[in-house]
């Protein structure tokens, strides 16, 4: 960069050092600029694709988004200072409960809504005076926590339980990992988002970070660990599941099946986004074929048993396909 300001062409060198680098990265201009003015700050961008136009967010989804953000924060920070734990305690240390109020929501950046969450590296580490900052180790922690759990959530779409979350419970997975996750998929839960982290240029961390993204299924599968992991088996009766056949599994056609259908479960007046695991006799896994082959929504109910491994629909009804 120009050091002197008051060269005559100063300007313009930096309006070429702006277009430059925003070609190369591919990032807005305006991006690359709050990268070069926040010298010594980490961000994290979190870009969430709410259905509202570009640079706008529903009242209700940002402030699930900005509580997700908290929530993060203080997964984080927790994972820096405490052994690695599926559900954290309610009382924790006090550089946990403390470091939010270290980090800065900045304003949003051009995209369909983008979140930049700012640690200024430039305050006095009590607690790693020898080290990096603490904001710094707690970013680098969530970089890897949160590409462990876009690992365990593919895997869990892929064979429909949840144990790919509790099995990395070492690497920082977390019920409050999740669900600050999740939040950034919306009120709902149910749409994409991206995550990318700058790193302050007066401390180059020499690791790579591309960013990370989450799509909507990904999303809803955060939501059902966070829900489903860490406490007792539940049951509830009178559910009734309305989505999509997922996958089928069995072994004769004279047999009965399982069948995962993808969707929503309306427990007690309220809707949770599943995988829900079912088992059914050949007529209605014939029907579940159908429905699987031609991409049609269907409906069954039963009881919901959720035993923090996979959710389960017992003692089901009939399964009919839907028009909607």
């Amino acid at each position: 960069m120009p050091r002197d300001p008051g060269v005559r062409d100063y300007v313009v060198r930096m309006l070429q050092l702006l277009q430059i680098l925003s070609s190369v990265e591919n990032r807005p201009n305006s991006q690359i600029l709050r990268d070069l003015t926040r010298a010594d700050t980490d961000i994290q961008y979190v870009q969430t694709h709410p259905r509202t136009p570009p640079g706008t967010i529903p009242v209700s989804d940002a402030a699930t988004a900005l509580e997700g953000v908290r929530e993060l924060m203080i997964a984080g920070a927790y994972g820096v200072v405490s052994p690695p734990s599926l559900v954290l305690p309610r009382r924790k240390a006090r550089q946990v409960e403390d470091f939010p109020r270290l980090a800065r929501v900045g304003p949003s950046l051009e995209g369909s809504y983008i979140i930049s969450v700012e640690i200024p590296l430039d305050t006095e580490d009590a607690l790693f005076p020898a080290g990096a900052p603490f904001g710094r180790r707690v970013l680098l922690r969530l970089y890897d926590t949160i590409r462990t759990a876009r690992d365990a959530a593919n895997e869990a779409m892929e064979i429909s339980e949840l144990s790919p979350f509790t099995d990395r419970v070492g690497e920082g997975i977390s019920t409050t990992l999740c669900r600050a996750l999740a939040r950034f998929g919306g009120e709902q839960q149910d749409r994409p988002f991206e995550m990318r982290f700058s790193w302050a240029a007066t401390l180059p961390t020499g690791v790579v970070t591309p960013p990370l993204r989450f799509d909507e299924h990904m999303v809803s599968v955060l939501a059902q660990a966070e829900e489903d992991l860490g406490g007792n088996p539940a049951t509830e009766r009178g559910v009734l599941v309305r989505g999509t056949v997922w996958r089928t599994e069995r072994n004769r056609p004279t047999e009965p099946g399982w069948v995962v259908v993808r969707g929503i479960a309306t427990i007690g007046g309220r809707q949770y986004r599943r995988l829900v695991w079912i088992r059914l006799e050949p007529d209605d896994f014939s029907v579940a074929l159908q429905a699987a082959d031609h991409g049609l929504p269907v409906e069954i109910d039963g009881v919901l048993v959720r035993t923090g491994r996979r959710t389960e629909l017992q003692q089901p009804g009939r399964l009919r396909i839907t028009e909607e």
